[in-house]
């Protein structure tokens, strides 16, 4: 880990760190069958998904919402949800832990309660514990901040939470370009992730 010390690194979770269905595959495979498409799609256009994601609905209010729009009873909304989620490769565990040697290492997140919950189990379960409060100084997830990616507001945010006024000093990966943008203008040094973090930071 010599080419990267002393510097605030901070990683995206879905497709960064957790592997994830793609997007277009998780709505063909999961939500299209279980739940009325044209209610789904109109939820999508009001906002509801990304009011989830910022904390505006509550976890209970979602699922009561997605269970009146279902179409398949034997499906539990949660599970539905959850079926974007993969797996964490422990080869990815044991790279953060080997940066946040000499380094302060952040997470920074567009998620929801459902899946960071199912995230936490799985971590308990593989590993003993929720291993992210040990590995991250801070966790920034945007439903309990009430902000998401890609608006600066969100970056500038986690700069003042980390309490370092030299952008410099910062370096963000993130799977989704339009995400790297309003960091890359605070000064950052941003990461495009398209294929393992083990190949980009070495």
């Amino acid at each position: 880990m010599e080419k990267i010390s002393h510097k605030k690194i901070i990683f995206d979770l879905g497709a960064v760190i957790i592997d994830l269905k793609s997007e277009s595959d998780w709505w063909k495979e999961d939500l299209f069958p279980n739940f009325n498409q044209e209610q789904l799609e109109k939820l999508f256009k009001e906002g509801f998904f990304h009011d989830f994601e910022t904390g505006k609905i509550s976890t209970t209010d979602f699922v009561k919402v997605m269970e009146s729009i279902k179409i398949n009873p034997d499906i539990a909304v949660e599970k539905a949800w959850n079926g974007i989620l993969k797996t964490i490769p422990k080869h990815r565990i044991d790279l953060l832990n080997c940066l946040k040697e000499n380094n302060q290492v952040y997470l920074l997140s567009n998620t929801n309660t459902i899946h960071t919950k199912t995230i936490h189990e799985s971590l308990e379960f593989d590993f003993g514990m929720n291993i992210f409060d040990t590995i991250f100084d801070i966790q920034f997830y945007s439903q309990l901040v009430g902000m998401r990616k890609p608006n600066t507001e969100i970056y500038e945010h986690v700069q003042q939470t980390i309490g370092d006024s030299n952008s410099a000093n910062f370096i963000f990966l993130d799977d989704k370009p339009e995400n790297l943008i309003a960091p890359k203008k605070l000064g950052w040094q941003t990461i495009l992730v398209d294929r393992d973090i083990s190949e980009l930071i070495a």
